[in-house]
């Protein structure tokens, strides 16, 4: 079994970019949505995708053990996890490791084949998209959520920067780097224009995604105060936006 976990936040293009993954690992076009559910069997096993890993692990180590794929993607996408249903306790993470997960599959099946890796997007783009859809935060609601989603933006940018992850911004527009990175991913060359590739719906209503609309989503809003604020007051948020900025 050869494990891909992608570790990202919501809104940031993680399910086009992870569905770029399949369609090219199974030589189809990119037209297929490989992730319609949480738990996504392809190919009679062939390939499981489980989508918002950090909820129900325990059912998730179960269908896993169940399946038995030959590859395994793991898509995350939140700040907080939990091992059960909605009745168990909601924690936040302290790191994007694979949580209970990788570890888990290590010592019950000796996987050994895993790769780890982040796929970010550019901090003002994702959190338009992010304000888009949840418009409640633009009205000041919920500003410990806001607080939890930059906290996890840089535990995912800390780990992109330390370990040379996906940057969602480069991988729409760059041929060359989209290739490098499936060629590090799974080991083949790329047949698709990620703009091709079909991901969750928009939270924009865009008839047509642009790399130009994409990577100017922080255009079409105007923050509210007490974010700028809560962004301009993080010195560790501010170096670590440096550091990615001089990649993009």
């Amino acid at each position: 079994m050869k494990i891909i976990e992608v570790h990202s936040m919501r809104r940031s293009g993680h399910h086009a970019f992870t569905n770029w993954l399949v369609n090219n690992l199974l030589g189809t076009d990119g037209s297929i949505g490989y992730c319609p559910y949480k738990f996504n069997n392809i190919q009679d096993g062939n390939v499981l995708w489980v989508n918002e890993a950090e909820y129900n692990l325990n059912q998730i180590k179960k269908t896993i053990s169940e399946i038995k794929p030959n590859y395994l993607f793991l898509t995350y996408e939140s700040f907080g996890y939990r091992e059960d249903g909605e009745n168990s306790s909601h924690l936040n993470k302290s790191n994007i490791n694979s949580l209970f997960l990788t570890p888990y599959l290590k010592e019950e099946w000796g996987v050994t084949n895993t790769i780890t890796f982040s796929f970010i997007r550019e901090f003002w783009n994702n959190f338009a998209s992010l304000f888009n859809l949840f418009p409640f935060y633009k009205e000041g609601e919920r500003k410990f959520e806001v607080k939890n989603w930059i906290n996890y933006y840089k535990l995912l940018l800390k780990h992109n920067l330390k370990h040379n992850g996906g940057l969602f911004d480069l991988w729409i527009q760059d041929k060359d780097y989209a290739n490098n990175l499936l060629n590090r991913l799974i080991g083949i060359d790329n047949k698709l224009q990620p703009l091709n590739t079909v991901g969750t719906q928009s939270s924009y209503k865009d008839s047509k995604l642009t790399v130009e609309n994409l990577l100017t989503r922080s255009h079409s809003i105007t923050f509210p105060d007490w974010f700028i604020e809560m962004v301009n007051t993080d010195e560790e948020l501010l170096d670590l936006l440096n550091k990615q900025q001089s990649l993009l």
